[in-house]
């Protein structure tokens, strides 16, 4: 009878242990089958964490102490920092203030004896206390998360131009800010994993999979935009403009997936203690969330531009010319049909005031009737269309 051990996903363990052992006897020719395959669970003891450190010194003794330091006129302090760090087992089922006493007076013994004598416990020297957490560093890394979140939310909402920050001096100290707490963060969480070592490879391969993207990503943002005109952008013209609208919605996709990893690389940065502690300080939520927050911010910029086209349908209808908008440029033309059987989809082509028209699809224009909100499709040999200046201009000429 021989005993072994396979690891596996917990739900299929047990299948996965047997077939793998089959597998193993099959290609090794052994006469081994498996007569029972039992589920082994790992316990996983909570511990708690107590640092041997120097005790600090007044600010003005560290303050000399770095400048000797600087100068090169003293030496390091042996004790500056945690030099020890034992991990006492903890039962939960006390209460919290017994069982820090109890694990303390425990980590207290176990510093007392070391093979070095400056890493023994020494009252005088040295103090016993729990992981030292900077708050303020903490509270800067939360504070500035949420500065990056919100700022990719203005962004993704195109609210950036309204609250200024079109302008590059407003507007580039954030980048910066964002960018480095993303790139950075992202960095300090993948730095000494496979992705690290993947990364050199990674990253060219994701360039020239961006440049079919781009241009489709900001095909659907003015075909968003034009969604409320009921109409659909002209195919086959691309242009800086759905490559701008592209790159926005790529953007924003990349920052807000990158939020939660970079948030991460910072956390355990920060505090190290932290890297084993708790689901949520692994790969999977993060990612997962990630990429459920760059899809959510995408839908918002999606959003965004049908709520652009309809403020600028609003316009239309009050009189007033409509901006250009990525790319997508309104035009204004006053359309009479060749003969009183012409042949056309949806309202009438009005003869008294200009249409909207976004472009021509083959032999096929669509116009859009700011008078009865209704858009026309009528070919381009069944109308005289006469292009003008604005919305506004009169078109009792056009013949």
């Amino acid at each position: 009878m021989i005993e072994v051990r396979i690891r596996g996903v917990r739900e299929t363990a047990v299948e996965q242990a047997v077939a793998t052992l089959d597998t193993l006897a099959q290609d090794a020719e052994l006469s081994l089958h498996c007569r029972d395959a039992t589920l082994v669970e790992r316990a996983h003891r909570p511990q708690i964490e107590w640092h041997l450190r120097g005790r600090r010194g007044s600010v003005g003794r560290r303050l000399r102490h770095a400048l000797h330091l600087a100068v090169r006129t003293g030496e390091h302090n042996p004790h500056a920092g945690t030099v020890r760090l034992v991990r006492v087992p903890a039962r939960l089922d006390e209460p919290r203030a017994r069982r820090l006493a109890r694990t303390r007076r425990a980590a207290r013994t176990a510093l007392s004896d070391h093979p070095l004598v400056l890493r023994r416990l020494d009252p005088d020297i040295h103090e016993v206390g729990r992981p030292s957490v900077s708050r303020g560093w903490h509270a800067l890394a939360f504070l500035t998360l949420v500065v990056t979140a919100t700022a990719i939310c203005l962004l993704g909402a195109g609210l950036w131009p309204v609250i200024g920050l079109d302008n590059p001096r407003v507007g580039g100290p954030l980048v910066v800010l964002v960018g480095g707490y993303l790139l950075g963060g992202t960095h300090l969480a993948v730095r000494r994993t496979p992705t690290h070592r993947a990364l050199p490879w990674l990253v060219p391969l994701a360039v020239p999979l961006a440049v079919p993207l781009v241009p489709w990503l900001g095909a659907l943002v003015q075909r968003a935009y034009l969604s409320p005109f009921g109409v659909r952008p002209t195919p086959g013209k691309d242009g800086l403009g759905d490559v701008h609208a592209g790159l926005w919605v790529l953007c924003v996709f990349v920052a807000a997936a990158l939020l939660p990893v970079a948030f991460l690389g910072w956390m355990r940065f920060l505090a190290p203690s932290l890297r084993v502690r708790g689901p949520w300080l692994s790969w999977a939520p993060a990612v997962t969330l990630g990429i459920g927050m760059g899809m959510a911010f995408s839908l918002l910029i999606l959003h965004t531009a049908a709520r652009n086209g309809a403020e600028n349908r609003a316009l239309a209808v009050a009189g007033r010319d409509i901006p250009e908008y990525f790319g997508v440029s309104a035009e204004y033309a006053c359309v009479e049909p060749t003969s009183p059987e012409t042949p056309y989809y949806g309202a009438p082509p009005p003869r008294n005031h200009p249409v909207v028209i976004f472009g021509q699809s083959g032999d096929r224009v669509e116009l859009w009737d700011p008078a009865v909100r209704r858009k026309t499709s009528i070919r381009l040999e069944d109308a005289r269309i006469r292009f003008v200046s604005h919305i506004d201009s009169p078109c009792k000429v056009a013949r």
